[in-house]
């Protein structure tokens, strides 16, 4: 079983939304996939809750029971892949979550603020010496210069995902319980979120 983190100290980097199209890409690929909000803000969860298809587990799971619901999860053949979505503010809580995470994802907006507001997460990462890589979060595709740039200044810090556009189907599938696989399966964002957990997916494997 694997443990995949989405984790930012940045309101509005958009890693719920991220984290929930992930999860449905994973599952597509074959992974049988459990979900768990730590978010306090319940963003996942309430995605959870809007979803028809039931192909993948939902579960709310106290902080503190963390490692311990994992110890007992990881025991459970019919579970390959754990997804923990965290609060925005870091504590003890978050620190768990990512000490008990194969890999940790750290989504980042294409703008100065974002990239610098991305350092205390990166800071705390390395020093609980986790692995971890950035993904540029919903980048304009005409101004492909500037996504450019961000990515280059992403790379000097740590390993970089493939990048996720501001695209229509994403926040259509947040809104409606869907991933961005589901919406539109021969879209660009189809596409960007399957390139994603494929590149997640290969890290987690390199981890072990």
């Amino acid at each position: 079983m694997k443990v995949l983190c989405f984790a930012s100290q940045k309101g509005g980097s958009g890693k719920s939304t991220l984290a929930a199209s992930v999860a449905v890409a994973a599952r597509q690929a074959g992974e049988r996939v459990v979900v768990v909000d730590l978010d306090p803000q319940g963003s996942l969860a309430e995605w959870g809750r809007m979803r028809e298809a039931k192909r993948i587990v939902f579960r709310e799971v106290e902080p503190s029971a963390l490692v311990r619901w994992l110890a007992e999860t990881r025991k459970v053949k019919a579970v390959s892949l754990v997804i923990l979505d965290t609060a925005g503010t870091f504590g003890p809580e978050v620190d768990t979550a990512l000490k008990q995470s194969d890999f940790t994802l750290v989504p980042v907006r294409p703008s100065a603020l974002d990239l610098r507001a991305a350092r205390p997460t990166v800071e705390r990462l390395k020093s609980l010496g986790r692995r971890f890589g950035f993904v540029l979060n919903a980048t304009n595709p005409i101004t492909q210069a500037r996504t450019a740039d961000a990515l280059a200044a992403l790379e000097a810090g740590g390993l970089v995902a493939p990048p996720v556009a501001d695209r229509t189907d994403l926040r259509d599938a947040a809104a409606s319980g869907l991933g961005g696989v589901e919406v539109n399966s021969a879209g660009k964002a189809a596409a960007e979120i399957a390139a994603l957990w494929q590149w997640a997916s290969a890290q987690m494997e390199t981890s072990t």
